[in-house]
């Protein structure tokens, strides 16, 4: 059994920050090779005039290839919350362009100022247990409509993820799912993604060690454009308790206040004789 805490904060040198938090739960079911989980994700975004709420449960399901090999199904099932301040937003007709003011009302309108829809992704994976793993994932299988005005023209569409990882275990000994302890003792991994929603592109690629207790890492991202960044991870783990810091370096300037900080609490709860949650980092 796992719970999870996560925070982040996105541009705080400008006045409009970015703060997500999202708390998750997740269980392995042994005996059906399946697994069940919850997630819940907040998004604040420019001080409160754009705010998100998900709310997902999540389903997966294991099938075994042969010794060591599996391949691995999931589902999750997500409903949106989004709301839009119209009173912190200012629009081109407020502007008295002789005496220089703000009015304090609009023309402009909105169909609504609140959206609630919900939302499908699906992934698989081909697992080869304490060393790689390789897979995909589909999100917005419905492409739901998650606009405030002319929905037609605000179609979330989908999200396109392939990703890989790798584990090399140092110690000759149990890898990264290993029986002692949540950690194995000493190990490298390496990992990799792509990620396409229309015309927006991402890949990521990165790399760390873990010397029990401590594990750290480094990756880049690349939007394929002028949006670069280098991330930066340090954690630690004691009887079950993880605590990671991750932090965000843009490449290409730092004008724009755009480096991140980001803070993860894990904590698995299980029995000695059951093998942990398998712990994905980035």
């Amino acid at each position: 059994m796992r719970f999870g805490l996560n925070y982040r904060q996105q541009w705080p040198s400008l006045g409009n920050k970015y703060h997500t938090v999202r708390a998750s739960y997740d269980q392995n079911i042994y005996k059906q090779m399946s697994a069940i989980g919850a997630s819940y994700t907040y998004d604040n975004m420019a001080n409160g005039v754009f705010q998100t709420n998900e709310f997902a449960l999540i389903y997966s399901h294991t099938f075994r290839v042969q010794e060591e090999m599996f391949v691995r199904l999931g589902l999750q099932a997500s409903l949106f919350a989004n709301f839009l301040n119209m009173n912190n937003l200012t629009f081109e007709d407020q502007y008295n362009a002789q005496t220089r003011q703000t009015l304090p009302y609009s023309i402009e309108e909105l169909d609504s100022d609140s959206r609630l829809f919900p939302d499908f992704t699906f992934g698989a994976c081909f697992v080869i247990e304490n060393r790689f793993s390789i897979g995909g994932a589909v999100a917005h299988l419905a492409e739901p409509n998650n606009g405030f005005a002319r929905l037609e023209y605000n179609k979330l569409y989908r999200k396109f993820v392939a990703h890989a990882n790798f584990t090399q275990n140092l110690e000759g000994s149990n890898g990264l799912w290993g029986r002692h302890g949540i950690l194995s003792e000493k190990y490298f991994f390496a990992n990799a993604s792509y990620q396409q929603q229309y015309d927006f592109k991402l890949a990521h690629l990165g790399i760390g060690f873990a010397f029990d207790p401590f594990i750290a890492g480094a990756s880049f991202k690349n939007t394929f454009g002028d949006i670069n960044s280098l991330s930066f991870m340090l954690g630690g783990n004691y009887k079950g308790l993880q605590l990671y810091y991750i932090y965000d370096l843009p490449v290409y300037t730092k004008e724009n206040g755009s480096w991140s900080h980001e803070f993860s609490l894990i904590y698995i709860l299980q029995k000695e004789e059951k093998y942990p949650c398998p712990v994905v980092y980035w």
